[in-house]
Order: structure tokens, then C-alpha cells, then sequence
């Protein structure tokens, strides 16, 4: 009789021991989404900033009033913001 009731506490404490690593393991999954979400966030607004430094600097070459670097300096700015929404 006293097997049984050893077999039972096993059998309990090796469930738990394996939901308890389940639960580890689904939480290190979504740490490291998470972290991935981050850095494609970043890596968009770069890429935005990027890409309005080089529309501000072209259109601040065609039309001439805003030139080079002020146009640059203003499509980065616009990037930005328009990669952070």
C-alpha cells in the first residue's frame, strides 16, 4: 500500500516538474518574439529615415529652394516619424 502512495507522489511531482518546464520554455519563446519585434521595429525605422533623407535631398535638388542638406535633414525627420507609425 505504501508503493502506491510513493507512485502517486512520483507521478505528481513528474507532472509538475514537466508542466513547470513547459511553462519555462513558453516564456523564453515569447522573450525572444519579443526581442525579434524590437529589432524589425528598429531596423523599419532606419530604413524609413533612410529613405526620406534621400527623397528630402532629391526634391531639395529638383525644385531648389530647399537644398541638399536641408532637404535631407527634413525627409529624415519626415521618415522618421512616418517609419515610427
Amino acid at each position: 500500500m505504501g508503493y502506491s502512495i510513493m507512485q502517486a507522489g512520483q507521478s505528481t511531482k513528474n507532472k509538475a516538474t514537466g508542466s513547470l518546464k513547459t511553462l519555462s520554455d513558453m516564456e523564453q519563446n515569447r522573450d525572444m518574439t519579443n526581442e525579434n519585434l524590437k529589432q524589425q521595429k528598429k531596423s523599419a525605422q532606419i530604413s524609413a529615415t533612410g529613405t526620406g533623407v534621400m527623397a528630402g535631398a532629391m526634391a531639395g535638388a529638383e525644385i531648389g529652394s530647399i537644398g541638399g542638406p536641408w532637404g535631407a535633414a527634413i525627409g529624415g525627420a519626415i521618415g522618421l516619424v512616418a517609419g515610427s507609425l
